[in-house]
C-alpha cells in the first residue's frame, strides 16, 4: 500500500443537504487501492455552505479525472478533457473513451496515448451543445482511461447540467369550447427553436380547476425561491392536498412532504434577531411574514405533515408580543394590518386571544379591506363568538365592496377603496378579496353574495395566476374546496399533426385532464360532449436566435454590463471590447470583472438581479472563507442588497428596497474551460410588480487556450 500519494480531486457536481442537516455523498468506488483526499462541499440555499475533509483507502493505479465546466447552454462549443493519471505501476501507451449522451462531439470518442513519466496525460476533445428535447435538464458524460500494459482502468460518469441560453418564451391563454365546438390552436411561430417548443393543456369541466392549476404552475415556475415565494407554493399545495387530480396536472403529487420540510428549513434561515421572518436570509423581518409563516406550519400540522414544533412556537411568540399597540417592530403606518395578520395567524394555531379581537374590531371603519375580512374570519372562529362582534364585522365587511345589479344577476364590481398600504408586506385587491372569501365562508356561508365574491375571485384569475405568488397563493386557499365535479363524463378529441385524434374523458374521479406535447403543428381540440370544456394552454419556447444576440430591453428599468481583464493588484483592469466578430476574446486562467449598471428612476420594493455567467468561466465567491484574493471585486455594490448570492450559473442580488438613483454590481470569476460560451442577457425585475423590467444585451465569449 502506498503512503506517498498524488491528491486527485473528485468532482461531485450535486451534493443536497437532506431534512436532517447532513450532506450524504454516494461514490461507485472502482475496483482498483490507493489513498485519496476527499473534501466535501454542501450548499443548502445561497447562505449555508460548508465542507469536510477525509482519506478513502482505495486500490486504484490509474486515475480518469474530467476537466468539465459546471454546466453547459444551448450553442455552447467547448473543450471536453480527461486528465489520465498514473498511481501506481508503470506509464507507457493508453486508450481513453469519452461518451457523451446530449453533446455533440467533434473528434474520435476514442483515443490512444502515452504517459510521459511522472506526469498526467490529458485528452481533449472538441463538442457542441445543441438545443435539447424539451424537458431534459442534463447532459450525461462518461470516461474511461486503460493502461495498455496491465489493462488497469478507470471509469467516471457524470450528469452535466443545461442551462438555457436565454429567457424563454411563455404565453398563456384560457380557451372556452362549448358543447360541439372545435377549437384549433395555432402552429409554432417561425421563431422558436428546435427541440425548444413545448404546448401544456389543462381540460377541466369548471373553470376554477384551470385558474387552480395555472396557479400552482406558476408558483412552481417562479424563479427566485425567496421565503414568501417557498411559503406560497407549499400553503397552495397543502390547500390542495386532498385533491389528488389538481396536484397530478401541476406536476406537484408526491412532494409536499419534502416541499413542508424544505420550507421550513427557510423559514428557520431567515428569522432576525427580533424573532421575525424576513424575505431573505440574515435580512430584517417583518410581522406580516411572521404571521404567514406560522400560519402555513399550522395548516402543516393540521394535514398531517411532521412540523418543527419549537419553530412553531417561536413564531407563536413573537406573534404575540407584536399583538400589543406598543411592540417597536410594527411598521409605520401598518401597524392595525399587522397586528390583525398576527391575530389571524395565532387563530390559525389554536391561539387566538378574544380580548385582542375586541380590541381590534372596534378599530374596523381605520382596517384596510383585507384585515377587516381576516379579523371578520377570526372572531366566527371564536368558540363561544360575540354574535354583535361577527355582525358588526361582516357589514363593515360589505360597505367595502361594490355588488351591482345585471341583468337581474348580483356581480362584483371592485371595492369601495383600493386596499393600498406599505408595498413591502404585498397587499393587493386579490389578496383582499380572497380574504373575503374565506371570512364570509366562516361567517356567513348562507349568504347568497359568498358566490358573487368567489366567482369574481375565480375570474380575476388568468393564465398564469392572480399577478404575484403571494396573490396566488391568498387566492388558490379561498378557491381550494370550492370547485365542481362533472356530473357526468365528458369526451374531448385532440388532434394534431398527422396523428390519430386522441380522446381524453373528464369524470367525477379524473376532473382534470392534462397532456404535454413537443409538436410544433397546430392542434385542434374537439368538445364531443354536451357540457362545455375549459382549456388551458400553456406555450413554451426559446427564439431561434441564440442568447447571445438578444437585444436589451427597458422597461420601467435598464442595465447594462461590461466586463474587463483583472492584470494584476496595482494595474487598472482592462475593458473588454467585442472584435470584429462582435465577440469577447480572453484566455484560460484570465480573471474577469463583470460589471452591470442599473438604471432605477423611481423608488421600489421588492428587486431582483439575475446575471447569467457563461458555461466557461468559474465563478470567484469573495464571501467564502478560502476565496483567493483575487475573488474581491474591485468595488462593492452602491447599495448593499438586502440578498446576495453566487452561484455556478450566475450571480444574484435582491432588495427588500430600492431607492430611485443608479448603482453599480461587481463581481470576478475565472476564465476555466476553453470554448466559444454564450453569456445570456442579464434580468432586473420587480418580484411582485408584473411589467417592470430591464434586459441587457446577450454577447457571446471565446476562451482560448
Amino acid at each position: 500500500m502506498r503512503k506517498n500519494f498524488t491528491p486527485v480531486p473528485i468532482y461531485l457536481p450535486s451534493v443536497k443537504v437532506g431534512p436532517d442537516g447532513v450532506a450524504k455523498i454516494k461514490v461507485k468506488l472502482p475496483d482498483t487501492l490507493t489513498v485519496f483526499k476527499l473534501r466535501a462541499k454542501a450548499v443548502s440555499g445561497p447562505d449555508r455552505f460548508g465542507f469536510a475533509v477525509g482519506e478513502m483507502l482505495i486500490r486504484q493505479e490509474v486515475v480518469a479525472q474530467p476537466a468539465l465546466p459546471r454546466f453547459v447552454r444551448p450553442g455552447d462549443k467547448l473543450d471536453i478533457g480527461l486528465i489520465a493519471r498514473v498511481v501506481e505501476g508503470p506509464g507507457g501507451a493508453g486508450k481513453a473513451t469519452i461518451v457523451a449522451d446530449g453533446l455533440t462531439l467533434e473528434g474520435p470518442g476514442s483515443q490512444t496515448f502515452a504517459w510521459t513519466q511522472n506526469k498526467p496525460a490529458r485528452i481533449d476533445v472538441n463538442a457542441s451543445a445543441p438545443e435539447p428535447k424539451a424537458g431534459v435538464e442534463s447532459v450525461r458524460l462518461r470516461f474511461k482511461v486503460e493502461r495498455d500494459a496491465d489493462h488497469a482502468r478507470d471509469a467516471v460518469e457524470i450528469d452535466l447540467p443545461i442551462k438555457p441560453d436565454r429567457e424563454p418564451v411563455r404565453r398563456y391563454e384560457i380557451v372556452e369550447i362549448a358543447p360541439g365546438e372545435t377549437k384549433t390552436l395555432p402552429a409554432a411561430p417561425n421563431d422558436a427553436r428546435p427541440s425548444s417548443f413545448r404546448r401544456d393543456i389543462t381540460l377541466a369541466a369548471d373553470p376554477s380547476l384551470v385558474k387552480l392549476v395555472a396557479g400552482l404552475n406558476a408558483l412552481i415556475e417562479y424563479p427566485y425561491g425567496c421565503t414568501e415565494q417557498r411559503l406560497s407554493l407549499t400553503r397552495s399545495a397543502l390547500a390542495l392536498k386532498a385533491f389528488a387530480p389538481i396536484l397530478s396536472a401541476a406536476g406537484l403529487e408526491g412532494r409536499i412532504s419534502g416541499d413542508v420540510r424544505n420550507t421550513m428549513q427557510a423559514i428557520d434561515q431567515s428569522i432576525d434577531a427580533d424573532g421575525l421572518v424576513a424575505f431573505w436570509p440574515r435580512a430584517r423581518g417583518n410581522v406580516s411574514l411572521t404571521a404567514w409563516a406560522y400560519s402555513f406550519i399550522a395548516s402543516a400540522e393540521r394535514a398531517g405533515e411532521p412540523v418543527d414544533k419549537t419553530l412553531a412556537d417561536r413564531l407563536a411568540n413573537v406573534l404575540k408580543l407584536s399583538l400589543r399597540s406598543d411592540y417597536p417592530r410594527l411598521l409605520a403606518g401598518e401597524d392595525l394590518r399587522e397586528r390583525v395578520e398576527a391575530l389571524t395567524a395565532l387563530a390559525d394555531g389554536g391561539k387566538l386571544d378574544e380580548s385582542y379581537v375586541s380590541e381590534l374590531a372596534r378599530h374596523a371603519d381605520f382596517l384596510p379591506n383585507a384585515s377587516v375580512a381576516e379579523l371578520t374570519g377570526a372572531a366566527a372562529r371564536l368558540q363561544n363568538a360575540d354574535g354583535k362582534i361577527v355582525n358588526a364585522l361582516l357589514d363593515a365587511l360589505w360597505r367595502r365592496v361594490k355588488i351591482l345589479s345585471r341583468n337581474g344577476q348580483q356581480v362584483y364590481a371592485g371595492q369601495a377603496a383600493a386596499d393600498a398600504g406599505n408595498p413591502l408586506i404585498l397587499p393587493s385587491e386579490t389578496r383582499a378579496l380572497a380574504e373575503m372569501v374565506r371570512a364570509v365562508a366562516l361567517a356567513a356561508p348562507a349568504d347568497p353574495r359568498a358566490l358573487v365574491l368567489r366567482d369574481a375571485l375565480a375570474r380575476l384569475g388568468e393564465g398564469d395566476g392572480w399577478g404575484t405568488t403571494n396573490a396566488t397563493a391568498a387566492a388558490i386557499g379561498a378557491l381550494a374546496e370550492g370547485w365542481l365535479r362533472p356530473p357526468s363524463p365528458i369526451v374531448v378529441t385532440l388532434a394534431q399533426g398527422a396523428g390519430a385524434p386522441a380522446p381524453i374523458a373528464i369524470d367525477a374521479n379524473s376532473p382534470v385532464a392534462r397532456q404535454t406535447s413537443d409538436d410544433v403543428s397546430a392542434l385542434t381540440i374537439a368538445n364531443t360532449a354536451n357540457a362545455p370544456v375549459v382549456a388551458l394552454v400553456e406555450t413554451r419556447y426559446e427564439p431561434a436566435e441564440s442568447g447571445a444576440k438578444a437585444q436589451p430591453r427597458s422597461e420601467g428599468l435598464a442595465l447594462t454590463r461590461d466586463v474587463f481583464r483583472i492584470r494584476g493588484a496595482n494595474v487598472p483592469p482592462e475593458r473588454l471590447t467585442p472584435g470584429d466578430d462582435g465577440t469577447l476574446h480572453v484566455s484560460v486562467g484570465d480573471v474577469i470583472e463583470e460589471t452591470a449598471e442599473l438604471v432605477n428612476p423611481e423608488d421600489r420594493t421588492h428587486v431582483a438581479i439575475s446575471l447569467p455567467l457563461p458555461a466557461g468561466f468559474e465563478p470567484l465567491n469573495p464571501n467564502l472563507a478560502n476565496s483567493p484574493a483575487e475573488a474581491q471585486p474591485s468595488s462593492q455594490p452602491t447599495l448593499a442588497p438586502t440578498s446576495v448570492s453566487f452561484g455556478d450559473d450566475r450571480a444574484f442580488y435582491a432588495y427588500d428596497f430600492l431607492p430611485k438613483g443608479n448603482y453599480r454590481f461587481a463581481f470576478r470569476a475565472r476564465a476555466q474551460i476553453a470554448g466559444s460560451f454564450t453569456e445570456p442577457p442579464g434580468v432586473v425585475e420587480t418580484m411582485y410588480k408584473k411589467g417592470v423590467q430591464g434586459v441587457s444585451a446577450g454577447r457571446r465569449i471565446d476562451v482560448a487556450r
